[in-house]
C-alpha cells in the first residue's frame, strides 16, 4: 500500500494533463467571453443584457468566493466535486442553447442572465477546489510544466475542431452554427469530468484515525473587517493602485468580441475567426511572457497595457470612419487583446508574490480579489449600459483610456525586485 501512495503522483500527472486539455479545449470553444456573447447578439438580445452577462457571471464567482470558499477547502476528496462542476457548465450551456431554439426573446434573455450566473458560480468552485487539488497531487515544477501542456494542447485542439466544425456547418444558418460549437464544448466538458474521475486522489485534512479534522468556522463579517485591516499596510494600498486600473483592461478582451459580434454574428467564419484567434493567443502568450518576466515584470505589464490601448484605438478609429468590416482586423485585434491580458494577469500575481509579506500573502490575496471583483461587476454593467445607450465602440474608448493611464501607472509604481532590494 505504501508504495501504491507514493506512485499515485506519478500516475496522476497524466490524468490530470488530460483532463485539464479536455477542459481547456471545452472552455475555449463554449468560452463566456467570446462564443456566447455572439450567440446572444446573433440572436438580437439587448446590448445591454450582451454587454452586462461578463458582470453578472463575475457576481456569481463573488458569492461563490465569499460564501463557499471554506466549506468547499474542508473537503477532504475533490474529485467528484471538480468532475461535477464540469457537467455542470455544460448543463448550462445545453439549456441555454434550447431556451435560444424557442426564439423568444425575453425567454432567452432569462435563460441568458441564470445561466451566466450559474457558470461563474461553478466555475469558482471549480477553481478552488481544483487548486486545492493540484496543490496536494502536483509538484510546483510539474504544475508549471502541465500549465503551459494545457494551454499548447487545449488551444491547438480548440483550433482545429473550430475550423472542423466551420467546414461542415458554414452552409448553415448563423445559429445552427453556433449551437454547433457549442455542442462540442459541451462534449469536452463532460469528457473531462468523466475523465478526473480516473485519478487516484489522497485524501487531506483527516486525523490520524481518519476522521476529519475540524476547522475554525469564520464569521461572515471577518471578510470585511480582514479587507479594512488590509488597507494599513503600505505594501497593500500602493499594489491596489496599480490593481484597480488593471480590471478595466482586462474587460478589452470581452468588449473587442463584443464589437467583432455585433459586426460578424451573420458571417459564416466570424465566430470560428474569433475562436481561432483566442486560441492562437493563449498558445504565443506562454512562451512569449515567460521570457519577457524573467527579466521584468513592469516590461510586461507596460507592454500589455500599451497593447490594449494601441489596439483598442486602432479598433474605435477603423469604427467611428466606418471602415471595420473585414472579419480579419476584428480577429487580430482579440489576438492582442488576449496576449496582452494573460500576460498581465501572470505578471501582476507574479508581482504580487514578490511585494507581499509571507504571512500577509493570504488575507492580502483574499481582500484584492473581493475588491477587484465587486470594481468590475459595476464596471461591466457602466460600460454594457455605454453600449446599448450609443455604441460598444465608446466602451472600448474608455478602455483605452484607462490602459494609458494603467501603462503609466504600472511604470512608476511597480519597483523592479532588484531595485526593491537595493532600496531597502
Amino acid at each position: 500500500m505504501a508504495d501504491s501512495s507514493t506512485r499515485a503522483p506519478k500516475r496522476n500527472l497524466p490524468v490530470l494533463t488530460g483532463q485539464s486539455i479536455l477542459s481547456q479545449v471545452a472552455w475555449t470553444l463554449g468560452s463566456p467571453s467570446i462564443v456566447l456573447p455572439f450567440l446572444a447578439v446573433s440572436l438580437e438580445l439587448p446590448m445591454f443584457i450582451a454587454g452586462a452577462l461578463v458582470s453578472i457571471r463575475m457576481s456569481g464567482s463573488l458569492i461563490s468566493d465569499i460564501f463557499l470558499a471554506q466549506p468547499i477547502s474542508a473537503r477532504a476528496r475533490k474529485k467528484r466535486g471538480i468532475a461535477m462542476t464540469e457537467v455542470g457548465v455544460g448543463a448550462c450551456l445545453l439549456i441555454a442553447l434550447v431556451v435560444a431554439s424557442t426564439g423568444v426573446v425575453p425567454l432567452i434573455a432569462l435563460a441568458f442572465v441564470l445561466a451566466f450566473f450559474a457558470i461563474g458560480l461553478i466555475e469558482e468552485i471549480q477553481s478552488l477546489m481544483y487548486t486545492d487539488l493540484l496543490g496536494d497531487h502536483v509538484q510546483s515544477k510539474s504544475r508549471m510544466i502541465m500549465h503551459y501542456i494545457q494551454l499548447g494542447g487545449g488551444g491547438l485542439g480548440a483550433i482545429g475542431l473550430a475550423l472542423l466544425v466551420h467546414e461542415i456547418t458554414k452552409e448553415n444558418p448563423p445559429f445552427s452554427r453556433h449551437s454547433a460549437v457549442i455542442v462540442v464544448s459541451v462534449t469536452f466538458f463532460v469528457l473531462s469530468g468523466l475523465s478526473i474521475l480516473a485519478l487516484s486522489e489522497i485524501a487531506r485534512g483527516t486525523k490520524a484515525d481518519g476522521a476529519p479534522q475540524q476547522k475554525h468556522k469564520r464569521k461572515f463579517s471577518e471578510n470585511f473587517t480582514d479587507i479594512i485591516a488590509m488597507f494599513d499596510q503600505v505594501w497593500f494600498r500602493r499594489y491596489m493602485v496599480m490593481r484597480l486600473p488593471l480590471v478595466v483592461v482586462a474587460l478589452s478582451v470581452p468588449f473587442f468580441a463584443l464589437i467583432a459580434a455585433e459586426a460578424h454574428h451573420d458571417s459564416a467564419k466570424g465566430l470560428t475567426a474569433m475562436i481561432v484567434s483566442s486560441a492562437s493567443g493563449y498558445l504565443v502568450s506562454a512562451p512569449l511572457w515567460q521570457l519577457v518576466n524573467m527579466k521584468s515584470h513592469r516590461a510586461v505589464l507596460v507592454m500589455g497595457n500599451l497593447m490594449v490601448a494601441g489596439t483598442g484605438a486602432v479598433l474605435a478609429t477603423l469604427h467611428f470612419m466606418g471602415v471595420d468590416h473585414d472579419v480579419h482586423l476584428h480577429a487580430v485585434a482579440l489576438f492582442i487583446a488576449t496576449v496582452a491580458v494573460t500576460g498581465i494577469n501572470g505578471a501582476r500575481q507574479l508581482y504580487f508574490l514578490d511585494v507581499a509579506p509571507k504571512d500577509q500573502r493570504v488575507k492580502g490575496s483574499a481582500a484584492i480579489k473581493s475588491i477587484c471583483r465587486i470594481t468590475a461587476v459595476i464596471l461591466s454593467v457602466a460600460l454594457a449600459g455605454v453600449a446599448h445607450l450609443h455604441e460598444v465602440a465608446w466602451a472600448i474608448v474608455f478602455i483605452v483610456l484607462v490602459s494609458l493611464f494603467a501603462a503609466a501607472i504600472c511604470f512608476r509604481t511597480v519597483v523592479p525586485v532588484a531595485q526593491k532590494a537595493v532600496a531597502s
